[in-house]
């Protein structure tokens, strides 16, 4: 028996995808914040290859002219600090200058980055393999569902399915736009949204397929949905306090300067984490005043808690670079964690 021909063993395989799709979307929001975390996003000058290069530049010489080379077409080079493309493939002579005057060599017009750093180049090129691998996963994902609709009339998972693939092909498409635009105002929420709609639309996918719904002790979903809903907006929010830090960067602000170089608005989202723990805490107080929690609610706890510790130390340590993608990472593992239990059902 095929697993295509047995409907319970075919949900079992759509689920296990699903799991790993969301795992592999979860690393990339990862590495994204450590590509965030350590100024790497332009680390690739080009989109989808890395200075013309299938495999990434190491060492210096490789971005800089050389004579009698060969270059292959699209292939970049840092030359009186600008940044060249080969329009075609051709072997350099004795000069780059006289390779430029006869057109050899074009100046790259899309953005003034020109810069190269190994140590940025690869973790640029790691973060876009990461999100190249997670496509697999997703493809498959979207098989398995349109497969199980086909034989067995199991329709439901293939949306949700559909739509995290789709998502997936927006952010490779913005992460071609940001680095054509050296990273673009804006980017960073749009980048945000479109991991959380593809790691939303995976659980959804997750839940059609048959999956184990939680039980808490938590009755009310208004509260919940609130929650969630805070929550959602704070992390928005945390993108634009984000977005400001990156300009600040830029104008070679230090990093212990940050917070007071910030402007004034950052402080509401500073303050909007009181609204986030409340919002929670009134959904969650049934459990705590049973003295039982579940696994659910101590998880909720738990990234509550680790908010508000990384939160801490961005204002008294100076918004250290290893807190930012725990922060993130938290962040959007609490909000996921609280569209997984709005389909909860309640502990008897």
């Amino acid at each position: 028996m095929t697993v295509s021909s047995d409907p319970v063993r075919l949900s079992r395989w759509i689920r296990r995808t699903a799991r790993v799709a969301f795992v592999s979307a979860f690393l990339v929001v990862l590495a994204g914040s450590i590509v965030r975390m350590t100024g790497s996003g332009m680390g690739c000058p080009d989109w989808p290859r890395c200075f013309g290069l299938t495999i990434p530049p190491t060492q210096t010489s490789q971005v800089q002219w050389q004579p009698d080379a060969s270059y292959a077409e699209g292939r970049m080079i840092l030359e009186r600090d600008s940044l060249w493309i080969a329009p075609n493939q051709h072997r350099s002579g004795t000069s780059f200058a006289s390779d430029r005057d006869i057109g050899l060599w074009r100046h790259y017009a899309k953005h003034d980055y020109a810069h190269f750093n190994p140590f940025h180049t690869w973790v640029e090129f790691i973060n876009r393999l990461l999100g190249a691998f997670a496509g697999l996963p997703a493809l498959l994902l979207v098989v398995l569902s349109l497969l199980s609709g086909i034989r067995h009339r199991n329709w439901r998972p293939l949306l949700p399915a559909l739509g995290a693939l789709m998502a997936l092909g927006f952010v490779a498409w913005l992460g071609k736009k940001v680095v054509d635009g050296n990273l673009i105002p804006g980017s960073i929420t749009l980048h945000m949204l479109g991991a959380l709609a593809i790691l939303g639309l995976q659980l959804a996918a997750l839940r059609k397929a048959g999956a184990c719904v939680p039980k808490i002790h938590a009755s009310s979903r208004t509260w919940m949905a609130i929650a969630a809903a805070i929550t959602f907006a704070q992390l928005v929010f945390g993108t634009q306090v984000r977005e400001a830090v990156d300009h600040l960067v830029h104008e070679g602000v230090a990093r212990a300067n940050w917070i007071s170089q910030l402007p004034d608005w950052w402080k509401g989202h500073r303050t909007a984490f009181w609204a986030v723990l409340a919002a929670h805490l009134i959904w969650l107080w049934p459990g705590i005043q049973s003295g039982k929690p579940t696994q659910w609610e101590c998880a909720v706890i738990a990234l509550l808690g680790g908010q508000f510790a990384t939160g801490l130390a961005f204002g008294l340590l100076g918004m250290p670079a290893a807190a930012q993608p725990i922060h993130l990472v938290l962040a959007v593992g609490l909000i996921l964690t609280d569209g997984w239990l709005l389909g909860s059902k309640p502990l008897q």
